[in-house]
């Protein structure tokens, strides 16, 4: 295919009246592996503000963790994590964490995608139902999330910082 030309996604069927993002080199989507840790200390900057260095190989050993990257050549551009968890009163729960794309890759449809494949997962896994929190600030992921079926709750969040 010459350069510069859109690809067309494979398995793509058009349908009447969808718009279709398309992108000239899309990143891969894939499960975390082991030597991803220090490609994403950019992205876990951008939520954070801190140069965090992940252990993967206790996530990817972990059977209630998924994490996905967005892989763009030799950089990763998008992280998303689902962990599954039982609370007595509502069974099999989903929890959405750390969802970022890389900012030279926004408002290109990874995220979307990004999420919609963890709620996938979640169903595959029997999950009742799917929850996550999202910083105020991030309007656009909060939007996404909305878009996708996601309720804003009007339950507080209360947070612990344990230290040992």
């Amino acid at each position: 295919m010459p350069r510069g030309l859109p690809r067309k996604p494979k398995g793509f069927k058009a349908r009447p009246g969808v718009l279709i993002p398309f992108y000239f080199n899309m990143p891969t989507l894939r499960e975390l592996k082991i030597g991803d840790a220090e490609k994403l200390i950019p992205l876990f900057k951008i939520l954070t503000d801190k140069e965090i260095l992940i252990n993967e190989a206790a996530l990817i050993a972990d059977d209630n963790v998924v994490c996905l990257v967005f892989e763009d050549g030799e950089n990763l551009v998008g992280f998303g994590s689902l962990i599954m968890h039982k609370i007595p009163t509502k069974g099999e729960v989903a929890r959405i964490e750390d969802v970022v794309i890389g900012e030279n890759h926004q408002n290109q449809g990874l995220g979307r995608t990004l999420v919609l494949r963890l709620i996938e997962i979640a169903k595959e896994r029997n999950a009742s139902r799917i929850n996550l929190t999202s910083n105020p600030m991030r309007i656009g992921a909060q939007k996404l999330y909305e878009s996708v079926g996601f309720i804003k709750s009007n339950t507080d969040t209360f947070t612990m910082t344990l230290e040992w």
